[in-house]
């Protein structure tokens, strides 16, 4: 089988938009000299030219020949390939290279464009393609649809589509014959039309192409002090260049780079603008924004809380010093409050943190004050030729890093040692205000000069030759903490992620004060310094003799396209190579919640019959060996122009020497990959062996549950409550026999002649107590006899009838039926009072 089968960059590489005609493989042999240099003569700007004839807008390819763009739509070309290799597949055959001219590639019908393209570069929108020569800059205006919707007329495999074509400065570069060094989109644009251009006028403008594409919309002067004409102050002059160059060559602007778009927590560097002297100086520009930008509300919050927090604490400042930078920190608050002024919400976003702000060139009345250089601590001075050929800026709030790319093949990775903030050029002879001379003079000295730390130098120069070359960088569009360089050597990777996201944590902790620990962290990893994982994606010089340079790269992060890279060597040739995403998971709650649970039962003395179910599994979690989850460790060579094709190879000591080391590279890799698969496979034993364990006992359950759940099963149980039941129905009968046993134990029944005295007592009781008992018939007596007392008046009684004898026999009579009441009633009493003991 073929290898289009694996890969539809496979069939990318055979593609026609990367044929060449005997012109234009003239003109590719005039880019590959600019590419390198053998002598260090610094007196021109060869090296500083980046080549990037091929780049990306969503899903269109396009590839600058000559003068000639032409675009190929990747998706488009993606659907014929899967269709071509199914039908191949359905046939059993190897995919045929005839499908390929189904899709032909376009032209961009641009007559105005008559010279060598240097550079392509879309906007941040995909709707203009800035097109960049030595001398002169284009503006292609793009259709809004893609071009797979663009379908070839007849048999005709190429069509032009008309573009509108606009040129922009062209008095500044295409009159006076200035080169263009580097452009690149403002991402703070509101309209997507802020392009910024570095000619080798140290001039670095700024132009709003849909305003005015004649005259820029800003300028910023950034040649050396001693050439401008205007008088300065030998104060102002401190801290320009640390070594006094005597040459002023050496102090050109020759690279450029923004300072990225606006977040949440962002400081003033999206308002920055850094550029490197030929020298490798580093300055910076700020506040530098388009006069239409888009800023996030809580951006300009952020800085503004900031702004007053610093004025008032160095208003309050017992030293002068910080009481002269009161007066900056009032002009951050009054520039910041100025955007406030004319802020709006951005009405093409959808979020309402968005806003749009307005400024012009009065915005703030002092001129902009180039910053620089930066105070770089373990550095040394370039010598013997080599120079800065580009410059890249990297942040990872918190850690801000500046990448500066040599010609001798080496990359500085400078880390920011303060933030950066917006500074004017104050007047110090013709101050109208006293504390504007002294804020002019404190800010020229070198003690307020910016602060950075050479971090790291990686080396990418892999053979002596050449000896400069050119050195482009380009961003990670998924990652901020790696970028590319491709190079006359070939196309390396830089991911710093290795040590900038453990410092990042480690500031994180200390800016909290959460961690005590946190400086001591802190301090350990600067005193470390981990290095970056750098790798050679690409190999364009095996031979020591020999090298076809990279003239442009791309990096596609499309869902359909996949992650991967894409570069062009001087003679046309695709180099494709498919990049690994990086495996972020998280470990989930449920995951630490099993960890833990199985971590108490390990250290639980219970016994093992009452543990529940334990894994297998080892701990920790099983996390992908790294050796999967880096950047590819072999590169794909570049064989030259003059060792490919049908050319029998030349066996040397130079081509031996290059097999042994590929060969041993490639062993190592096969080496490392069989431990990953090992590590790997074992765990797969171990997780086969669970899942086993899990199958059996789920099994297990299962049968349990059937046997719950059957009618044998349930028959039996309702067996079983019948007879529970029935013996809870004798057992109750038991207890009420038990305790009717024990009632009698403990509350036994009368003797008959304690009845008979219960009985005798109730009778009398009745007899005393009751409704015609001796008590209520005593009463109703007593009541009679008051009644009668108050009626009759008392008198001599006369006894007709009645002798003495008879009247003494009615008293005595008397006195004993009273004796028999009290006698009686006493009785009751003490029946009443036995009454209740007895119950």
């Amino acid at each position: 089988m073929s290898n289009f089968y694996d890969s539809w960059l496979d069939c990318l590489v055979k593609h026609s938009i990367f044929e060449l005609d005997d012109t234009e493989k003239q003109s590719s042999q005039i880019i590959k000299s600019k590419q390198t240099r053998q002598d260090n003569n610094v007196t021109n700007f060869i090296l500083q030219h980046h080549s990037r004839v091929i780049t990306v807008r969503d899903n269109d390819l396009f590839v600058a020949v000559g003068s000639q763009i032409r675009v190929l739509n990747l998706s488009n070309f993606k659907d014929n390939w899967l269709k071509a290799s199914q039908e191949a597949t359905d046939k059993e055959i190897e995919l045929p290279e005839n499908w390929i001219l189904s899709v032909p590639f376009k032209i961009l019908d641009t007559p105005e464009i008559n010279y060598s393209i240097e550079t392509l570069l879309p906007n941040k929108n995909g709707r203009l393609l800035a097109v960049c020569g030595e001398h002169r800059l284009e503006i292609v205006c793009l259709p809004r649809q893609a071009f797979s919707d663009y379908s070839s007329a007849g048999i005709i495999p190429k069509r032009k589509v008309d573009c509108r074509t606009l040129s922009v400065g062209g008095k500044y570069y295409e009159k006076s014959k200035a080169d263009i060094l580097k452009i690149e989109w403002h991402s703070l644009s509101e309209t997507n039309t802020h392009i910024v251009v570095l000619g080798n006028d140290n001039m670095l403008r700024i132009f709003d192409v849909s305003n005015n594409i004649e005259q820029p919309e800003q300028s910023f002067d950034l040649s050396p002090l001693e050439r401008k004409s205007t008088t300065v102050s030998p104060i102002q002059r401190i801290g320009f260049s640390i070594d006094n160059d005597e040459e002023n060559s050496d102090e050109d602007a020759v690279t450029f780079t923004l300072g990225g778009s606006s977040k949440d927590k962002s400081g003033w560097e999206p308002f920055t603008v850094f550029y490197a002297l030929r020298n490798g100086h580093i300055y910076s520009l700020c506040p530098v924004i388009p006069f239409r930008s888009v800023v996030r509300r809580s951006h300009l919050d952020n800085l503004a809380c900031i702004s007053d927090a610093k004025y008032q604490q160095a208003k309050n400042a017992t030293k002068s010093d910080h009481k002269t930078l009161s007066h900056l920190f009032n002009l951050h608050s009054i520039w910041i409050d100025d955007l406030f002024q004319t802020a709006k919400i951005a009405r093409r976003s959808n979020e309402s943190d968005i806003l749009v702000v307005v400024s012009d060139d009065k915005h703030s009345q002092y001129p902009v004050l180039r910053q620089g250089p930066f105070l770089i601590s373990h550095t040394q001075v370039l010598d013997n030729g080599i120079e800065a050929s580009d410059l890249l800026f990297v942040n990872v709030d918190p850690v801000c890093v500046l990448a500066l790319g040599l010609t001798n093949g080496s990359v500085h990775n400078y880390l920011l040692s303060g933030e950066i903030d917006a500074q004017w050029q104050m007047p110090i002879e013709n101050a109208t205000h006293t504390w504007q001379r002294e804020l002019g003079m404190l800010l020229s000295d070198s003690a307020c000069l910016p602060k950075a730390s050479l971090y790291e130098v990686v080396n990418l120069k892999n053979q002596e030759l050449p000896k400069y070359q050119t050195v482009t960088f380009v961003s990670d569009p998924l990652y901020e903490d790696t970028y590319f360089v491709y190079h006359a050597a070939g196309v390396h990777a830089v991911a710093m992620s290795t040590w900038i996201q453990p410092l990042r944590s480690a500031i994180l902790k200390y800016e909290s004060g959460s961690n005590p620990e946190s400086q001591r962290a802190l301090d350990t990893l600067l005193k470390e310094k981990s290095k970056s994982e750098v790798r050679l994606l690409v190999n364009a010089s095996p031979f020591k003799d020999s090298f076809v340079p990279i003239i442009g790269l791309v990096l596609i992060s499309d869902i359909y396209l996949s992650y991967s890279l894409l570069a062009l060597t001087t003679d046309y040739r695709l180099v494709t190579r498919d990049l690994n995403m990086r495996r972020e998971v998280g470990v989930p709650e449920e995951a630490e919640k099993a960890v833990k649970a199985q971590l108490h039962n390990i250290g639980s003395e219970e016994d093992e019959s009452k543990k529940g179910y334990e894994p297998v599994l080892s701990l920790p979690l099983f996390k992908p060996p790294p050796q999967l989850d880096t950047l590819p460790k072999q590169p794909k060579i570049v064989v030259p122009p003059g060792m490919s094709g049908p050319q029998e190879i030349i066996i040397n000591e130079e081509t031996l020497r290059f097999f042994s080391k590929s060969t041993e590279q490639i062993r190592r890799e096969t080496r490392d990959l069989k431990k990953a698969a090992s590590h790997i496979n074992a765990r797969l034993n171990t997780q086969q062996k669970e899942f086993e364990r899990q199958v059996n006992a789920v099994r297990d359950l299962y049968f349990k549950l059937q046997e719950t759940n059957s009618e044998e099963a349930k028959q039996a149980q309702k067996q079983k409550l019948k007879d529970i039941s029935q013996r809870h129905t004798k057992l109750r009968l038991r207890i009420d026999e038990q305790l009717r046993t024990l009632m009698k134990s403990y509350q036994p029944e009368l003797s008959n002649e304690e009845k008979e005295w219960v009985d005798k007592l109730e009778k009398l009781s009745k007899q005393i107590s009751g409704d015609s008992g001796y008590l209520a018939r005593i009463k109703m007596l007593k009541e009679q006899f008051e009644q009668q007392a108050q009626i009759t008046k008392p008198k001599t009684h006369k006894f007709a009838g009645m002798n003495p004898t008879q009247l003494k026999s009615v008293l005595s009579t008397l006195k004993q039926q009273s004796s028999d009441i009290g006698h009686v009633t006493e009785r009751m009493e003490k029946l009443e009072t036995k009454l209740p003991a007895s119950a």
